[in-house]
């Protein structure tokens, strides 16, 4: 499925959409450069799922875990140089549980179970302009 979204509401929404179709446990795969929208994405994902509080990218924090009628785990794993860091942090069992959504998971992916849901953003030919791209 391939989707242009024109603005960061547009992005929200889309991913609102696809939260709506997708029943746990899950993982769902975030890829995309710096800026593309990864965040913004769980953002209206989130919002879908009944999650009002404000969702950041976990960068430092490596996981964050937000509560609604689903429930989700935001990773940011863009520091993590192994896999020993990933299972530190409880990965293999966190993600058996509710809805992952993985920012960064390129150095992972043989890690990720094979029913997962990519997502890939990119930059299009606007300023706001992005292709999002769901594979599974």
């Amino acid at each position: 499925m391939k989707y242009i979204s024109h603005s960061v509401e547009d992005t929200e929404k889309f991913a609102g959409e696809l939260a709506a179709k997708i029943t746990p446990p899950k993982v769902v795969c975030l890829c995309g450069g710096l800026g593309a929208g990864k965040t913004a994405f769980v953002r209206g994902f989130a919002r879908a799922c009944g999650i009002e509080r404000g969702v950041s990218s976990p960068t430092f924090t490596l996981m964050h875990r937000y509560d609604g009628s689903q429930s989700l785990r935001h990773y940011d794993l863009y520091r993590l140089s192994d896999m020993d860091e990933l299972l530190d942090i409880g990965f293999e069992e966190e993600i058996e549980n509710g809805i992952s959504l993985i920012e960064w998971p390129d150095e992972f992916m043989e890690f990720m179970p094979p029913d997962r849901i990519t997502v890939t953003i990119t930059r299009g030919s606007g300023d706001n302009e992005r292709i999002i791209e769901v594979s599974e």
